[in-house]
């Protein structure tokens, strides 16, 4: 059969006779088979930097109304056009549909247009999105099946797409998933450096297993945010979203009232850091009742901090806290505390994150720090 290649992205799907299939091993180094289809694409480099060219996936649960899903797509205009304006980051838009009965393909929207790629590739991601929207006849039957968002994650590793590495994520959905071993995914996401954002649509269309969701961007300095409120601007509240460089991400497992002394921060360069903290690991359970993260810059003595409580969670999100310009900070090593109040042993997710590019990638947390 003569192969085909679907619209503006990168999959190229290739059947062989069966004479022919002694010359499929001979292949592999250059195609990495996915969904029945060999990818044409890469190798991906895992060696990459934070400022290398990499890719933005949009992924969306098919569980959202439509509305809801144009609404989140429309969130990703700033986030492109901030990179685009600051020459950072990424060069290509790539969408997937997942929680779908028939499985679908990645796509990356490659354009042969040299000048501004991301803004065209955006605007073809834009559209495959409005004409592909939602499709009820393909959601799943039962509120017992859980997500496939984890299978969808392990495809888009498995595409080999040459500027995998550094990529970000922003996963949009409603049913929870069932599993609860992740270890494996964790470690490829680790591998390629890749960012999560997860937003996550209650009540649930399905699934058991929130949590799991929760634990997949605690192991990889990602973030989690359950809302029950979809038209809002999720990069005000989700700063890892617009801001795509992490300079500080740490997990911390709280259980009563006390105090605690973090890490520093030490900053080599002048930079402004957006806060974001997932306060808890569910939409629902009540263990978080305040807290307060403080600052001290221990050269000149300055101080700030950052206070929620239990009161102060509102329709934006059900489990996660902002603050923009939480530190417009000077080079230097800012001392760091939390304070806080849960009446549930839980997981405390703090992120701080700029648009000033950083140098490393930062370490990775197999489990919490205890507080004492």
């Amino acid at each position: 059969m003569i192969p085909y290649i679907r619209g503006l992205h990168s999959i190229t799907c290739i059947h062989f006779l069966p004479n022919m299939k002694i010359l499929i091993p001979l292949l592999f180094p250059l195609f990495l088979t996915v969904n029945g289809c060999l990818h044409i694409s890469g190798p991906s480099n895992k060696n990459c930097t934070p400022t290398d060219p990499s890719v933005f996936l949009f992924a969306y649960s098919n569980d959202l109304d439509r509305s809801d899903l144009i609404m989140y797509y429309q969130l990703t205009g700033p986030i492109y056009n901030t990179h685009r304006s600051h020459g950072l980051k990424f060069n290509v838009a790539a969408t997937v549909r997942f929680d779908t009965k028939i499985r679908e393909d990645i796509v990356f929207h490659e354009v042969a247009n040299e000048d501004d790629k991301l803004f065209h590739s955006q605007n073809a991601a834009g559209t495959r999105v409005e004409q592909q929207n939602v499709d009820p006849s393909q959601r799943f039957d039962s509120s017992e099946t859980g997500s496939d968002v984890l299978d969808m994650l392990e495809r888009f590793i498995g595409t080999n797409y040459k500027d995998l590495c550094g990529s970000s994520a922003l996963i949009v959905m409603s049913r929870s998933p069932n599993e609860v071993e992740i270890s494996k995914l964790v470690t490829k996401i680790r591998e390629y450096h890749i960012t999560l954002n997860i937003v996550v649509r209650v009540p649930f269309s399905g699934g058991h297993r929130p949590e799991t969701i929760y634990d997949l961007a605690a192991k990889t300095n990602g973030q989690c945010a359950f809302t029950n409120v979809v038209r809002d601007q999720a990069y005000h509240w989700m700063p890892n979203i617009l801001n795509a460089f992490t300079y500080y991400s740490l997990n911390l497992k709280v259980s009563g009232t006390g105090t605690m002394v973090l890490p520093p921060l030490t900053l080599q360069k002048n930079a402004t850091l957006d806060l974001g903290v997932g306060a808890q690991s569910s939409a629902t359970a009540e263990s978080f009742q305040n807290l307060t993260l403080s600052w001290r810059n221990s050269q000149t003595g300055t101080t700030g901090s950052f206070s929620r409580t239990r009161e102060q969670m509102n329709q934006k999100s059900l489990n996660f806290f902002s603050k923009e310009k939480f530190l417009e900070a000077e080079a230097a090593t800012y001392e760091l505390t939390l304070d806080y109040n849960y009446s549930l042993e839980d997981t405390v997710l703090i992120r701080m994150n700029s648009l000033q590019p950083i140098d490393d990638w930062l370490p990775y947390q197999n489990s919490s720090i205890e507080t004492q």
